[in-house]
């Protein structure tokens, strides 16, 4: 009976133990999956400073980048600018782009920062909307809430709806939209030298990429001749420095952006940030031959996904020739059409000229040069070859 009784006692002992480290197991096991849960929840959050990501898209004009621009602002994840440094550039006329610059660089880590207050002395006086910055309508950030409430009930971006709707929108608002986005991705043409950017690839508060886009120098001039008007102001401020009270001449400014893309090339190399994933180059040609593949890779360098929706419309925007009101921001055509129009519009001599003015570009970039205006005519022959790297 009594070796009954303590065997009992022993089990039900035994089974207590058990019992109680049965529970501790599951307790732990669930306090990992919190933990988990919770690290996980942290790394997503856009409002996580440590996490935030921010690409500088640095082109020149007419090279594609509103285009470029647009596959980023389309995604739910980013907050965009295009060209913020604008209403600098008009302000400050008189100064030459080497060095408006350093204002313009100034400005884009306050607004990676979703600090808006440097744009304030560029802005009409005593006035904080968000429609006193040029472009505004080309974020689709500044186009939703918490930005603009108008077009909450709208299923699509629309730029013109937008304009229109979310002009009244103030300037804290602008800053309380950039901080609940775990992307910022800003478009710019008015940086010409890449150490002028370095100061903000060894900011400790940002966490700075680069997507330099280049254009065939050719289709860039041919591009600019429909825009000339519209280009006037900037292409003064572009060849300020070399003008001496001279006449705007256009092989200047082509020579003059192509030089400063291939020196923004070499010197991002040279710098390391290359090689370290800090710089990415792209060219518009590629893009726009294959722009899902394209997107795909661009938007795994800035840490992005490509989603359904996403890619939709990168689709209908490269194989749908739709005709927009302003087509000088336009980028929605047949991508595979766009590339070679140059060919036909172009006379041979200036082809040459523009050939002469910017062969460092060509040959940096991948771009062959014509032997004839036959050649020139037959659009199946291919000048775009694979980018040669040397050594620096």
């Amino acid at each position: 009976m009594f070796s009954l009784n303590f065997l009992l006692t022993m089990t039900f002992r035994r089974g207590i133990i058990l019992l109680f480290l049965l529970n501790f197991i599951m307790l732990f096991f669930f306090l990992f999956l919190s933990l988990n849960d919770h690290s996980i929840s942290i790394s997503h959050s856009p409002t996580s400073k440590r996490e935030k990501i921010h690409l500088l898209i640095v082109s020149s004009w007419r090279s594609g980048s509103s285009f470029l621009g647009q596959i980023f602002n389309q995604h739910n994840d980013v907050f965009y600018l295009y060209e913020p440094g604008h209403p600098i550039w008009m302000r400050l006329k008189q100064e030459s782009a080497e060095l408006l610059q350093y204002t313009v660089r100034d400005l884009l880590r306050s607004l990676f920062n979703c600090n808006v207050s440097p744009l304030h002395p560029y802005l009409p006086s005593r006035v904080q909307r968000i429609s006193h910055i040029d472009f505004f309508s080309e974020s689709r950030a500044l186009c939703s809430p918490p930005a603009c409430s108008s077009l909450i009930h709208l299923e699509s971006y629309d730029q013109t709806t937008c304009y229109y709707r979310c002009g009244n929108a103030s300037l804290d608002k602008m800053e309380e939209s950039c901080r609940s986005y775990s992307h910022v991705v800003i478009k710019t043409v008015r940086v010409f030298d890449f150490s002028v950017l370095l100061p903000l690839l060894q900011d400790p508060t940002l966490n700075l990429k680069i997507l330099h886009l280049v254009r065939d120098p050719r289709a860039v001039a041919a591009s600019r001749k429909k825009g000339k008007y519209y280009l006037s102001i900037d292409d003064n401020i572009v060849i300020k420095d070399g003008m001496d009270g001279k006449k705007l001449s256009q092989d200047q400014v082509m020579m003059k952006i192509c030089k400063s893309q291939v020196a923004i090339y070499k010197e991002a190399k040279s710098s390391g940030m290359f090689s370290r994933g800090r710089y990415m180059l792209i060219r518009h040609e590629d893009l726009a031959m294959e722009p899902l593949a394209n997107a795909k890779r661009l938007l795994k360098y800035a840490g992005l996904h490509l989603t359904s929706d996403l890619e939709k419309w990168i689709y209908n925007v490269t194989h749908h020739d739709i005709k927009q009101l302003n087509d000088f921001l336009s980028f929605s055509r047949e991508a595979a059409k766009v590339i070679q129009k140059w060919r036909g519009e172009l006379d041979f001599k200036m082809v040459k000229n523009i050939e002469k003015y910017c062969k460092g570009a060509m040959k940096a970039f991948g771009y062959l040069p014509l032997n004839s205006e036959k050649e020139m005519k037959n659009l199946t022959l291919n000048l775009i070859t694979n980018i040669k790297e040397e050594p620096l």
